[in-house]
Parts: structure tokens; C-alpha cells; sequence
């Protein structure tokens, strides 16, 4: 096992820099997207400046990989690159959390539903305000309204999707019969309640399988995992259902990566490997940032950073909070077998990274939203696809139409 590494650390062999601030001020691949205007109160108020470091870039470019992730305020943000620069696009979307990506879908957790949207990779080179540029564009599918269950993880399965369910304290299944089915819940949690009681938030599996699932407590009281932030997370061999571990720090994102377990120690801003049989775990990485939303490629691990949130008090921060000046919001790239850190991009104008995905195989992304005002909006048939130009919301312009088509293709 190699020896753990901080972002501090790796700084000089990344970039030539001993600090934070020197990396940010000599960083390449500086770019700003700005959300289209919606007028909703929920509008992000700026614009997102992305600052890279290292290897981040040319890793998405010898991948030829994009990145989704789900922030804060209010944005999905796809990273990619292109003949070694960075490629950005943000969407408006209302409270973004966990993210599922599979061939052609993705699909994205709020509070009170799961957006599913497909690539129209065909239609993805002709939008029309700006042709020849996206290789993917996300159109929306279907919308899965769950209540107010705050689903966190999110995987499809087949024409489901299966989801921890933080307030009902289960891994669910949602396919549209109701808003939702209990599949599995902790052996500590005695009843179905909307109580969120143990804040269960993730989970991994393997052939199909539940394999493992993170906690903040493993309490059985109305949000009592409230009482005990900071030691009492827990990760559960969900095959026996018995707790590996009950002494973690806010944890999040398990995932297997072949037959490794990581997990992301949240409050101390810790990536660790797990042993699957003891529990015991070490530390690969140390990163200035709350961890949260962790994914595999490659040999690569993608962890998300957060600055701390303005809801808690001083006296409730997390303890990564007392080791830096400030914490970093954005996306680290870690070796996977040393923990090694491999590349950055921080983001100013976002202060949460909830979840992130990978898509193979896309440089340049683009999603539709459905909050946000845009000029066009596309629409697929079973053997053709378009491109329209909203032109007028009137009364008068609907009997006539109000869309005029701009492009078609076949497909």
C-alpha cells in the first residue's frame, strides 16, 4: 500500500508550485460558462471560472472522456477535452444530487424526482447555435416524481433505476408504479419512516448484487444521526447486513473498482480503501475539500471537493474544515494504486460537488434543460430527429404553430 498524499503534496510535482494559491495563479485552461437566464429564484448569481492543474486535461483527452457532475447552486457541469484544452458546458438543473450514467441515458436525483435524459448523438453536431461543436447532447426522457424522498446514489437497472433513499432510510427501486419500492434496509432500522434516520446516502454493488452501504449513524430516531456527526458514520457489508465500520466521518460515495472497496471519508476529506473482509482501511489521499461523489476510469479516480456550507456554524464544521485556510471546490484525478494525485480543476462560482460520472467516449456534452430558457429544442421520432426554434409564446402564434423546424435527419 503506498503511503497517503495531500493536494498540499503534490502540488510541486504537478504544477511546480508549493502552494494553493501559486497553482491557482499559474493554472492553464481557464474558462467561464455562464447558466442560460430562467428567472428563477434558484438561479446560480455568476458564472463558473474553471482552474486546471497537472495532468487533469490531458488525462479527459487520452481517455477521450467527459465528466458529468451534479453542483451547487443548482448546475450540472460536463468537463471534457480537446487537442489538450478543456472543454466546459453548465445546466441549469434545480438541486442536482446523485448522477447514473449508462449507454445513451443519464439520469440525475433532486429532492422530489429523477430526470432521465437520452444522447441525441446524432442530432448532437447540427444544434443549431453552435454546429459542429457538441458529440453528445442530453435531451430529456422522462422524469420520475419520488416525493420528497432526497434520493442520493442513483444506478439504472434496466428500465428502473435503483436509489438510496435518504429520508426513508432504504435502497429503493423507482420504475414508475409508485413513487417508490423498498428493497433493502439496515438491520438497525426498525421501521419505514420518513424520518430520515440513519441519513443512508450510498451504495455499491456488483453483479447486480448490494454489496456495501454508507450511513452518518446508525441510529433508529427521527434524524438522529444529527446528534453524532463526525465519528459515528458507518459502512455496511449489505450481503450480511452487519456494520464493517461505525467510526467514519461523514462518509460517502463506496465504490468497487475490481475487487478494491473505496469510500470517501466526507468531514475529514479523506479518500480511503477498505479491506472487505476486516473493514480497516488507509488513507490513499488527503484533498482540501469535503469529499463527496467519487468515480473510476481507467485506473483514475475522480473525487469531488466542497467548500464548506454556509447553513453549518463554525462550531459545526467539519474537521477538514481547521486543516486548510479554505477549502477548494472541484474535481481531483487520483492514481488509483498510489493515491497519487494526478491533476485538479477547482471551480469559483460553485461550492458543492454532490456526485460525478464518467462519459466514455464524448469530448464536447450539452444538455437541455428544463428550467432554464434556451433559443432551440430538440425532439426525436423513432426514425428521424429535429431541431426547432421557439419563435413566440403567444395564444395567436399556437393555432399556427409556434415552432418553426429547422433541421432534420434521419436516423
Amino acid at each position: 500500500m503506498a503511503p497517503s498524499q495531500t493536494l498540499a503534496e503534490s502540488r510541486a510535482r504537478c504544477v511546480g508550485s508549493p502552494s494553493m494559491d501559486d497553482a491557482i495563479r499559474g493554472a492553464v485552461g481557464a474558462a467561464a460558462v455562464s447558466s442560460s437566464a430562467c428567472g428563477l429564484s434558484d438561479q446560480p448569481s455568476q458564472p463558473v471560472r474553471f482552474r486546471t492543474r497537472g495532468d487533469f486535461v490531458a488525462i479527459l483527452d487520452r481517455f477521450g472522456l467527459s465528466l458529468v457532475a451534479a453542483a451547487q447552486p443548482n448546475r450540472l457541469i460536463f468537463l471534457g477535452a480537446v487537442d489538450g484544452q478543456l472543454t466546459t458546458n453548465t445546466t441549469l438543473v434545480s438541486n442536482p444530487m446523485g448522477l447514473a450514467v449508462d449507454a445513451g441515458r443519464l439520469a440525475v436525483a433532486t429532492a422530489h424526482s429523477i430526470l432521465v435524459f437520452g444522447n441525441a448523438s446524432r442530432l448532437a453536431p447540427l444544434y443549431p447555435a453552435r454546429p459542429d461543436y457538441y458529440d453528445a447532447y442530453f435531451l430529456p426522457r422522462t422524469i420520475h416524481l419520488t416525493g420528497g424522498c432526497r434520493t442520493h446514489d442513483i444506478v439504472f437497472a434496466r428500465h428502473a433505476i435503483i436509489a438510496a433513499n435518504a429520508i426513508f432510510s432504504c435502497i429503493c427501486r423507482i420504475d414508475g408504479g409508485s413513487h417508490f419500492t423498498p428493497l433493502w434496509r439496515p438491520s438497525f432500522i426498525s421501521a419505514l419512516r420518513a424520518e430520515d434516520r440513519c441519513h443512508l446516502n450510498g451504495f455499491t454493488g456488483q453483479n447486480e448484487e448490494l454489496c456495501y452501504v454508507t450511513a452518518l449513524a446508525a441510529t433508529d430516531t427521527p434524524w438522529g444521526w444529527r446528534k453524532d456527526l463526525y465519528t459515528s458514520g458507518v459502512l455496511i457489508d449489505a450481503r450480511r447486513n452487519t456494520i464493517l465500520r461505525s467510526d467514519l466521518c461523514m462518509p460517502h460515495s463506496p465504490r468497487l473498482v475490481g475487487d478494491d472497496l473505496y469510500l470517501l471519508n466526507g468531514g475529514k476529506g479523506e479518500v480511503l480503501r477498505i479491506d472487505r473482509g476486516t473493514g480497516e482501511s488507509i488513507v490513499t489521499t488527503r484533498l482540501p475539500g469535503f469529499v463527496h461523489g467519487l468515480c473510476h476510469h481507467g485506473g483514475v479516480l475522480f473525487v469531488g471537493m466542497s467548500q464548506e456550507r454556509i447553513s453549518r456554524s463554525n462550531s459545526d464544521a467539519p474537521p477538514v474544515a481547521g486543516q486548510h485556510p479554505s477549502l477548494v471546490a472541484g474535481i481531483a484525478a487520483i492514481d488509483a494504486k498510489s493515491g497519487n494525485i494526478l491533476g485538479a480543476v477547482e471551480f469559483d462560482g460553485v461550492t458543492e460537488v454532490f456526485d460525478i460520472q464518467p462519459l466514455s467516449g464524448v469530448r464536447r456534452a450539452g444538455m437541455q434543460s428544463l428550467v432554464a430558457g434556451d433559443e432551440y429544442d430538440g425532439v426525436e421520432a423513432a426514425d428521424a430527429g429535429f431541431w426547432m426554434k421557439k419563435t413566440d409564446h403567444t395564444p395567436e402564434a399556437a393555432v399556427s404553430g409556434n415552432y418553426q423546424i429547422r433541421l432534420d435527419i434521419k436516423l
